[in-house]
């Protein structure tokens, strides 16, 4: 099927797949690509084997052609400026005591416009901000807010997985997350200690969601009383994955026992709430 390369625009900017067009391109090698009705220059930051999902989405977007040196001093030049109003943008709110946080800082040479975007907890007037920045970058200035996890996927960063953020290495868009994804899958954890960098719930939580949901359906509840074969106790944990429950006897001793054990195809039956048991 072939391979795709990730350009990304910036060193922080979200990577996008393109056709590299029979070129032989390797990491770090800056080309010219079509985006958005007009030539930009991007640099190559990966591989992405071509799948049935690129194939099902349609043509791929091509590279056009290498970028030639010209063309990429002046993408240096542009990220330095970039860097630089960022920095002025963020002095300025300081001064102005307004409480936003400026993620990023964008050119559009093409229109003569920057802009930045921001998170914040709640409305902001940041009309005399703008008056002073575009006073002094001689461009127009738009301030956009985003999201917390859309800053989180544009600064990128490594979770406590040791990987790097999802959000930033392959998401394409996020999806909801809740505390009850956490509580199918039986993980007995506080939200904070289920937050990523951005402080919401990871997304990785609704990745196995719907397996963890199916494998429940057929695994005896926490506090279920049980017989399994000729003994009898009370469930008290369980592994959906390994398909075991913890079972805890009357004399307080703990075991493992296989699903299979405890319901359809073995020699008991679950009652929840510890009505009794009936052997089959």
């Amino acid at each position: 099927m072939g391979t795709l390369v990730n350009i990304r625009f910036s060193e922080d900017g979200y990577a996008r797949c393109f056709d590299p067009s029979d070129q032989e391109l390797n990491i770090r090698d800056f080309c010219v690509v079509e985006s958005e009705g007009a030539e930009t220059v991007g640099f190559v930051s990966g591989y992405t084997h071509r799948c049935d999902e690129h194939l099902s989405a349609g043509p791929q977007p091509k590279v056009v052609r290498r970028a030639t040196s010209e063309e990429v001093d002046a993408w240096h030049k542009r990220r330095t400026q970039e860097r630089e109003a960022l920095e002025m943008c963020r002095r300025k709110v300081a001064e102005h005591g307004l409480s936003m946080h400026i993620s990023s800082a964008r050119i559009n040479e093409r229109e003569r416009k920057i802009t930045f975007e921001f998170t914040a907890e709640e409305r902001v007037d940041f009309r005399e901000l703008v008056k002073e920045l575009a006073s002094a970058i001689h461009m127009r200035v738009e301030l956009w807010q985003i999201g917390v996890r859309d800053e989180a996927k544009k600064i990128d960063g490594y979770g406590i997985c040791g990987q790097r953020l999802c959000c930033a290495n392959h998401l394409r868009e996020f999806v909801p997350v809740s505390i009850r994804m956490a509580k199918d899958q039986d993980i007995q954890l506080p939200p904070s200690r289920l937050a990523g960098l951005c402080g919401r719930l990871m997304c990785c939580l609704g990745y196995e969601h719907c397996a963890y949901v199916a494998l429940a359906k057929e695994a005896p509840a926490v506090g279920t009383v049980v017989r399994y074969g000729s003994s009898e106790g009370r469930v008290v944990g369980r592994s959906l994955l390994r398909q075991e429950a913890e079972v805890k006897d009357a004399e307080g001793s703990v075991c493992k026992v296989a699903f299979a054990r405890l319901a359809g195809g073995s020699p008991a039956t679950c009652c929840p709430g510890g009505g009794g048991c009936r052997a089959n």
